[in-house]
C-alpha cells in the first residue's frame, strides 16, 4: 500500500519529501530485502546494476547517510530507475565484505549483475554529492578519475586532494600508488601552509597505518620515518615539528612505550625533553608515571597559566567574533581537561591536599557537573579513594 502511494507522490517534488520524511521509519525504500545473489539476478533480467551499501550500526555516518540522503526523493528515484539496491550490515554478511575487500564504512558498491565491480563511494555523501558522483560512475568517471580530476584543478601542491586522490586509489587496492600520495603529503604537505598539521598527524598517519595492515611497505614507511626522527631527538634537537612528528609516529605504529623510552635517555635539564614531556601526559598518566606529569610543580601554577590562555584567546578574539562560541566550548574543555590530569597526577602521589586545592581552582573555572565527574573519574583511576570520595560529594 505504502509502495502504491509512493507511486502517485513521487512525480511531485514536495509531496515526495514529505512522504519520505513521514514514512521512512515504517519501510525501506528504495532498498529491497532481497539476498545478494537474487538481487543480482533481478538486476540482470530488468538492465539494472546492483548497488550495495554496506554499512555498521556503530558507524556515525551511515546513519547519516541514512536520515539525509536514503530519504532524498531525487536518489530514491535515482535508484529506483537504475538499481536493485541493497543495505548489508557488514559484520553480519562478513563472506561478502571480505569478498569486496570492504575497509571502511558506509562503503556504497556499483556493481554490474555478474559481480564485477563498477566503482565504490566511500564515506557520506550528501545527495547532491552522491547523484553526481552516481552519474559520474556510470558514464565511466570512477572515484579514481573524479579525485584525479579535482588534483588537477586544484594543483599537484595541494596536500588535501593528493590525500584524496591517495584514498581513492587505496579503495581500489591500488597500494603502491595510494602510498606514494600519502608519503608525498606526509613529507611535503607542510609546504602548502600551517593548516594541514592536523591532518598529517591525524587522518593521513591513519590512512597509512590502514595501509600498513596489507601492505608492508607502508609499515616501512612508517618505520623509516620514524627512525630519522627519533635519531634526531636523541640527538638534542629541539624542532618541536620534528618531536611532534616522531610522538604521532609512535602512536601509528602502536609502538607509543618508544616514546618514553626516548624520554628517559635525555638529561634532566635538557630543553628537549621538557619539549616532549609536553606531548607524553597521556602516556605519563597510563603508565602511571605521576612525578613526570607535575614536572616538580603542584599543579596550580600551571593550571593558572591554562587559565590565563584562554582568557587571553577569548579577548583575541573579541565578543562579537562569530567563531567566539564554539571557540570558547572547545578550548574550556581542553583547559580542564590540562586542569584534571594535574588532578590525577596529584591523586597518583596521594598529594591530597594539593588536590583539593587544584579541583577548588578547576571548579571555580568550570563548576559544571560534567567537570566534577572529570575529576573523580580521575582520581578514582588514580586508586586514590579519599579524592574519589570527595568528589563524589
Amino acid at each position: 500500500e505504502y509502495m502504491n502511494i509512493w507511486q502517485k507522490l513521487k512525480k511531485t517534488p514536495f509531496m515526495a519529501a514529505w512522504f519520505c520524511a513521514v514514512t521512512s521509519s515504517l519501510f525501506a525504500a528504495p532498498f529491497s530485502n532481497l539476498s545478494f545473489e537474487a538481487a543480482s539476478k533481478q538486476a540482470a533480467q530488468t538492465g539494472k546494476i546492483v548497488l550495495v551499501d554496506f554499512y555498521t550500526t556503530w558507524c556515525g555516518p551511515c546513519k547519516l547517510l541514512d536520515k539525509t540522503t536514503w530519504t532524498d526523493a531525487a536518489v530514491i528515484q535515482l535508484l529506483e530507475q537504475k538499481t536493485v539496491a541493497l543495505r548489508i550490515d557488514a559484520e553480519k554478511e562478513a563472506a561478502l565484505s571480505k569478498h569486496y575487500k570492504i575497509e571502511a564504512y558506509p562503503s556504497v558498491l556499483l556493481i554490474k549483475p555478474d559481480g564485477t565491480e563498477i566503482d565504490r563511494l566511500v564515506g557520506y555523501k550528501e545527495p547532491k554529492a552522491f547523484i553526481e558522483d552516481f552519474n559520474a560512475a556510470l558514464g565511466g568517471k570512477d572515484s579514481i578519475s573524479r579525485a584525479e580530476d579535482k588534483l588537477m584543478a586544484a594543483g599537484t601542491n595541494d596536500p588535501s586532494a593528493r590525500m584524496q586522490f591517495g584514498m581513492a586509489l587505496a579503495q581500489k587496492g591500488k597500494d603502491a600508488e595510494a602510498l606514494t600520495e600519502f608519503l608525498w603529503c606526509f613529507d611535503h604537505g607542510l609546504e602548502a601552509g600551517p593548516a594541514f598539521t592536523g591532518v598529517r598527524l591525524s587522518f593521513l598517519l591513519m590512512d597509512i597505518k590502514n595501509l600498513a595492515a596489507h601492505y608492508p611497505p607502508a609499515q616501512q614507511a612508517l618505520e623509516t620515518r620514524r627512525d630519522e626522527r627519533q635519531a634526531k631527538v636523541a640527538a638534542g634537537s629541539t624542532d618541536f615539528q620534528t618531536i611532534q612528528d616522531l610522538v604521532s609516529l609512535n602512536k601509528a605504529l602502536g609502538q607509543e612505550t618508544k616514546n618514553l623510552a626516548v624520554f628517559d635517555q635525555l638529561p634532566a635539564d635538557s630543553k628537549t625533553r621538557n619539549l616532549i614531556s609536553r606531548l607524553l601526559t597521556d602516556q605519563f598518566l597510563e603508565a602511571k608515571r605521576y612525578a613526570d606529569v607535575l614536572q616538580g610543580t603542584d599543579g596550580r601554577s600551571a593550571f593558572r597559566k591554562a587559565v590565563e590562555q584562554f582568557n587571553m584567546t577569548l579577548d583575541f578574539l573579541g565578543k562579537d567574533n562569530p567563531m567566539r562560541k564554539q571557540v570558547e566550548e572547545n578550548f574550556r574543555q581542553f583547559t580542564v581537561t590540562a586542569g584534571t590530569h594535574y588532578f590525577e597526577a596529584l591523586a597518583g602521589l596521594k598529594r591530597n591536599q594539593d588536590g583539593k586545592d587544584l579541583a577548588g581552582q578547576i571548579l571555580k573555572f568550570d563548576s559544571s557537573q560534567a567537570t566534577r565527574t572529570l575529576l573523580a573519574d580521575a582520581a578514582q583511576r588514580a586508586e586514590n579513594a579519599e579524592l574519589t570520595q570527595y568528589m563524589r560529594q
